[in-house]
């Protein structure tokens, strides 16, 4: 029997943790990951009076709570069930959110829903880079970013898709246009406490769709994101079969998948 305590934390108080998390997981998850686990409440594991890892916990989709992120030092996971069982039972969590290259999670989760006989649905992709087969149908000459007085503009456009994100210095926001047209909307999203990877994302005007805009944009935001030497990844729900076919033309790879586990 070990001796378990959680301590509520900030998470810039967690950042070595944090940073190990991520080398596990190979930098490979999208904003929507990311934001998960940092818009919930940190806390650090402290197992026989050293610390043992993080985990974040946050409101489920059926409004219960869940674990958006769970880390364990490799070296201290002879305690892992043992902790994740103390976690579930004290904390009354209900669901998971948990990303498929993170297998250590993955096997604890999975062990609780065969205990408790329940059920995970697909929640989302998560893309790594990879090279297009051919180049985009508009190039970076037909790129313009997205003045802060344009915000307004744009949001209208794209059905409030970056709503919350304008304003935050994190994110830059580019036009793509033809014949002084507008095309389309990207996005460079920085990561929270991840140095590594920046999230791209895009949103094609409707009268514009089929015609290479999308791949374009994603594309053209990824080549920004490598020359100021960073990882580009994205992300799309897991039925949004749009999202997922434009990401693959332009050679982003399905890497990982995220689950939502219940364990009631």
């Amino acid at each position: 029997m070990n001796s378990i305590t959680v301590i509520n934390i900030k998470w810039a108080e967690i950042q070595n943790l944090i940073t190990d998390y991520l080398v596990e997981l190979g930098y490979k998850n999208d904003g929507f990951h990311n934001n998960m686990m940092v818009e919930g409440e940190p806390y650090i594991i402290i197992c026989n009076d050293e610390i043992s890892g993080f985990f974040s916990l946050g409101t489920s989709w059926d409004n219960g709570n869940m674990l958006r992120a769970l880390y364990i030092i490799p070296s201290k996971r002879r305690a892992s069930v043992e902790i994740f069982n103390k976690l579930v039972e004290d904390f009354h969590i209900e669901a998971a959110l948990v990303a498929s290259n993170d297998a250590h999670f993955v096997g604890l989760a999975f062990e609780k829903m065969n205990a408790q006989k329940t059920s995970f649905e697909m929640q989302a992709f998560n893309f790594i880079y990879g090279l297009p087969a051919r180049e985009p149908e508009y190039d970076m000459n037909c790129l313009i970013e997205v003045s802060p007085c344009d915000y307004e503009r744009m949001n209208l456009l794209t059905e409030n898709q970056w709503e919350d994100s304008f304003g935050d210095e994190n994110y830059t926001f580019y036009a793509i246009k033809s014949n002084n047209e507008i095309l389309g909307y990207g996005s460079i999203g920085k990561l929270n406490y991840n140095q590594k990877n920046v999230d791209v994302g895009n949103f094609t005007l409707p009268g514009h769709r089929r015609k290479g805009v999308g791949r374009s944009i994603i594309i053209n935001m990824s080549k920004i994101a490598i020359k100021q030497g960073l990882i580009p990844v994205a992300g799309c729900w897991y039925g949004n079969t749009e999202s997922i076919a434009t990401l693959t033309s332009s050679g982003f790879i399905p890497e990982n998948r995220i689950f939502y586990m219940r364990f009631c």
